[in-house]
């Protein structure tokens, strides 16, 4: 009897002490979503008429979920859970189309934060970048109706210049240096 009452014991030390080594994360904010709308291909115009197409196979959101502590990382303690959620959409990495897009926004539960990432890779030798961080807001229009941002690396001949984002439909405009126009859907 003595061994069942031990046994009982030691499963509910490990279980109070587990619970300590957990938390419980919320899913990707739903006032978020309407900046990444989960599409298939995002096309785009030039004045002239031409298209600019970015195959968009892989969409992503977080749902609520747990994170623990790691107690196999080096010295059993591991870092303590932390929550971030995220919502992306991107190109594959198999894909072998010219022009690659990765999108997405990051929020860190625990700094109040959200960021925005967009990296285009095209046929021609260049990758553009773009960043914004805000403070989180659990509702609302975190980034506004419409957002603009401009290249946030510096280099000698970024090819997109200049997005803009719209709540609700994405990205809907790409300045382009190289080919001298901006692109619009």
């Amino acid at each position: 009897m003595s061994a069942i009452v031990i046994c009982a014991l030691s499963c509910a030390l490990c279980v109070i002490s587990c619970n300590k080594d957990q938390k419980d994360c919320p899913a990707f904010s739903d006032n978020l979503v309407p900046y990444i709308p989960n599409e298939s291909r995002m096309v785009f115009f030039n004045a002239a008429g031409d298209s600019l197409l970015f195959r968009t196979e892989v969409y992503d959101k977080s749902e609520q979920h747990t994170v623990t502590r790691n107690r196999l990382s080096v010295g059993g303690t591991g870092a303590k859970p932390y929550c971030r959620s995220s919502c992306s959409l991107s190109s594959s990495f198999l894909s072998s189309d010219a022009n690659q897009v990765d999108y997405s926004i990051d929020v860190d539960n625990e700094a109040d934060t959200c960021a925005l990432r967009l990296t285009i890779r095209s046929g021609l030798p260049s990758i553009d970048y773009f960043f914004s961080s805000v403070p989180f807001a659990p509702v609302g229009k975190v980034f506004g109706d419409t957002l603009q941002l401009t290249n946030f690396v510096t280099t000698t001949n970024p090819r997109f210049s200049a997005i803009t984002i719209v709540h609700g439909r994405g990205i809907v405009r790409l300045t382009d240096e190289v080919e001298n126009c901006v692109w619009s859907r």
